[in-house]
């Protein structure tokens, strides 16, 4: 019986890639003391800015290099303290040359990091002309509550503005895989429409610091690395942590994988949903491809706005599927009520209500000693094992679990009954539940290579490589039911206040 396993590593997961002490080599980096602004650290290829070679610029004053009216505009905005990113475009002096640059300022408490990168002569696109664009697709996203005809215009109009080779939307599910969604690809891009990848190619610290990023370019995989100097910082006396920063340098292993995907330039876009990440947006090219700091703000932008509506959409089902259950939930209240009785209530129309309320399709009711069922249940010498495994378990909060069978030994021998599992405890510790079922539902995953092989390590046991196929593979599952819903969980918590309720006042009246 193969079942859902969670491939979210916790090797990938402890890599420190936020502490690499280096960056790629399509910008610079310069920290600076937050009180004097002396530059504390660079990176070894600022001379090509500043005309100063880095192990001399170290303790030289950032004004040093910039214009006086420059430098006081850069301190009033520091000193504002109301943003802790600040962007500007400033012309640094090296020598009698001034080279015009964007910077990306990071405050921090003792100190400032700054991502310099050079100014693009010509820009790919007019403000005008991507202001009206992305108005024009703002419109469309609002015309629509299907949430993949977002998901597919998203793409489109990534592709249209950033001319990618291949654009594809991931969502993740609840164990951090991530299936493609969505997809615009050239001939020379390998589809993956419908293909899951596994947790371990997303890492958990990787997702992390997309919740400090709207996206993330790699413009070439085949950078130079520029080391920072000094390498400890003396401040924090310890790596610099460049979480924050889109030049810090990517790990091999990710490098490695660009490459067995054939692709040399990636950008990776979020979609936050309720503060969390819910998919990416990923995209490839076969070549080389530098995008502007203008370019990138359009996407900082869409990364907002993309995710602002797939929320709408999922909150607004969210709101209509509440609404339905607690309609369904008062009825059911209302029954009991009516019949001032627990079991007579909910067996008086318990296909209309709780069946449906939970889309169970079975349920078991121990109360008083004796089981009451409706629906497809298992034997009753093997629900009544349940309700002693339930009752030891001495859970007073509503319980579930999609796959019955790995938690629960016995739960093995009927999967096409219950494998989904949700438990409203009455009162434990008499080992009366209400008990609602849930067949499994055989899966066929398609996944983008083998999730096996997501990470192998060498002899040594130290150098590792990601997987170097991602042809398709497919896996069978059993034994795991249909999610329960968070709606469902917070409704079976409400009905569960109820019956505790109803159950006192029987008792003590």
């Amino acid at each position: 019986m193969s079942q859902q396993k969670n491939y979210d590593a916790e090797f990938c997961g402890n890599l420190a890639i936020h502490q690499t002490n280096s960056i790629q080599d399509f910008g610079y980096l310069l920290v600076l003391d937050s009180k004097t602004y002396s530059i504390l650290q660079a990176s070894e290829n600022v001379n090509e800015i500043i005309g100063c070679n880095v192990k001399e610029c170290i303790s030289i004053g950032f004004q040093e290099y910039l214009l006086p009216d420059d430098f006081k505009h850069f301190k009033a905005e520091v000193n504002k303290g109301l943003r802790n990113r600040l962007p500007f475009q400033f012309s640094l002096q090296k020598g009698s040359v001034t080279e015009p640059v964007n910077i990306l300022a990071h405050v921090k408490k003792d100190f400032i990091i700054l991502e310099i990168e050079k100014v693009d002569k010509e820009p790919e696109h007019s403000f005008t002309e991507v202001f009206q664009g992305v108005r024009s697709f703002i419109s469309t996203l609002e015309s629509t509550d299907n949430l993949q005809e977002v998901c597919e215009a998203s793409i489109k109009e990534i592709r249209r503005i950033a001319r990618f080779d291949g654009i594809r939307m991931y969502r993740f599910d609840k164990d951090w895989n991530g299936t493609v969604i969505a997809e615009e690809i050239t001939g020379e891009l390998d589809s993956y429409l419908g293909q899951t990848f596994p947790a371990s190619d997303v890492p958990k610290q990787a997702r992390a610091l997309y919740l400090k990023n709207p996206f993330r370019l790699i413009p070439n995989r085949n950078y130079k690395t520029v080391k920072l100097f000094p390498v400890i910082n003396s401040v924090t006396n310890g790596f610099l942590d460049l979480s924050d920063c889109n030049l810090r340098s990517v790990a091999n292993v990710h490098l490695e994988y660009m490459a067995n995907m054939n692709v040399t330039a990636s950008m990776s876009i979020r979609v936050i949903v309720d503060g969390e990440l819910w998919g990416l947006i990923s995209c490839h090219h076969v070549t080389s491809k530098y995008l502007s700091v203008e370019s990138r703000s359009i996407f900082d932008w869409l990364s907002m706005e993309i995710s602002y509506r797939i929320s709408s959409i999922i909150k607004h089902q969210e709101l209509l599927d509440s609404t339905k259950l607690l309609q369904q939930r008062s009825e059911i209240a209302e029954l009991i009520y009516a019949e001032d009785d627990i079991i007579k209530g909910i067996f008086e129309d318990a296909n209309q209500n709780l069946l449906s309320l939970f889309n169970a399709t079975g349920i078991a009711l121990s109360l008083n000693g004796k089981i009451k069922t409706l629906g497809n249940v298992p034997e009753m010498d093997e629900l009544e094992n349940l309700v002693l495994w339930l009752e030891g378990k001495g859970t007073n909060k509503v319980f579930y679990s999609e796959n019955l069978g790995e938690i629960y030994e016995e739960a093995k021998a009927y999967p096409h009954i219950a494998s989904g599992l949700l438990v409203i405890p009455i009162d434990p510790g008499k080992g009366e539940f209400l008990i609602c079922l849930r067949p499994e539902v055989i899966q066929n995953i398609k996944w983008g290579g083998d999730p096996n092989q997501a990470i192998n390590f060498e002899k040594d046991g130290l150098n590792y490589h990601p997987r170097n196929s991602f042809k398709q593979w497919l896996q069978t599952i059993y034994g795991q039911s249909e999610d329960w819903k968070k709606t469902e969980i917070d409704i079976a918590e409400s009905l569960r206040n109820f019956l505790f309720e109803f159950r006192a006042k029987q008792i003590y009246n």
